[in-house]
């Protein structure tokens, strides 16, 4: 997954792509910005990240499912808050020995989330070294997602070209067979102008059949003419 990972941060995404493309300066741009904000048990440290092109259901979907990879507690999302709640997770470099409690929003295109140690949630004053993990899994969460929607639209070319390519072949199909035809219809039109010349031969003497029917009926007519005198 890393290398794929790599791979496709750093694969510029064809030109002719419609809409807003990402590439590896979307991902060099991404920054977590850290706030008090109002969640569901009072105002608290959080750390936010947007990103960019990316849908709340699917970033919703995304975070619950790497939460879910942890060990620990169950991960659900509270509809009435809003808040995707994951508890007593196992995130060694975030609560060290001990569980932590994280609570996420999503809203528009960015995440935010909520550490909670017990009683303090991460920030970068108490808590560097927590607080630079925490960071590190909003960051790889932003670029995975980034790399998610890449690869999509990798895939939405390469379903284009693979029609494109059963085009091209549908026409190299059909020029064999026009070919085919052609070299049929050479066939047949030799055949006819052999024809042709056989039908003048036969015309000529069917002429001479004629010509010389005409001098037999003739030749009957006379005698009959001469019989009828007597």
């Amino acid at each position: 997954m890393k290398n794929t990972l790599i791979f496709l941060l750093s694969f510029i995404v064809l030109p002719f792509m419609v809409g807003a493309q990402l590439s590896i300066a979307d991902v060099e741009a991404l920054q977590v910005e850290e706030n008090e904000r109002a969640m569901s048990v009072g105002k608290n440290n959080s750390l936010s990240i947007a990103v960019p092109n990316a849908e709340a259901k699917s970033l919703q979907k995304s975070w619950t499912k790497l939460m879910k990879d942890y060990k620990g507690g169950k991960t659900k999302r509270n509809r009435k808050t809003k808040e995707i709640f994951s508890d007593d997770l196992e995130i060694t470099g975030v609560g060290g020995a001990n569980t932590v409690d994280v609570y996420a929003t999503v809203s528009g295109n960015t995440l935010t989330a909520w550490f909670d140690l017990g009683g303090a949630y991460v920030n970068s004053i108490d808590h560097p070294d927590k607080y630079s993990s925490a960071e590190s899994i909003l960051l790889n969460f932003a670029k995975e997602n980034i790399a998610g929607m890449v690869e999509a639209e990798v895939e939405a070319e390469e379903d284009k070209l693979k029609k494109q390519e059963k085009n091209y072949e549908k026409l190299v199909k059909q020029k064999s067979k026009l070919e085919r035809d052609i070299e049929s219809y050479k066939k047949k039109i030799e055949e006819a102008e052999a024809d042709i010349e056989a039908n003048i031969v036969d015309q000529e003497k069917t002429t001479e059949a004629i010509e010389a029917q005409k001098e037999a009926v003739e030749e009957v007519k006379a005698r009959l003419s001469e019989i009828k005198k007597q």
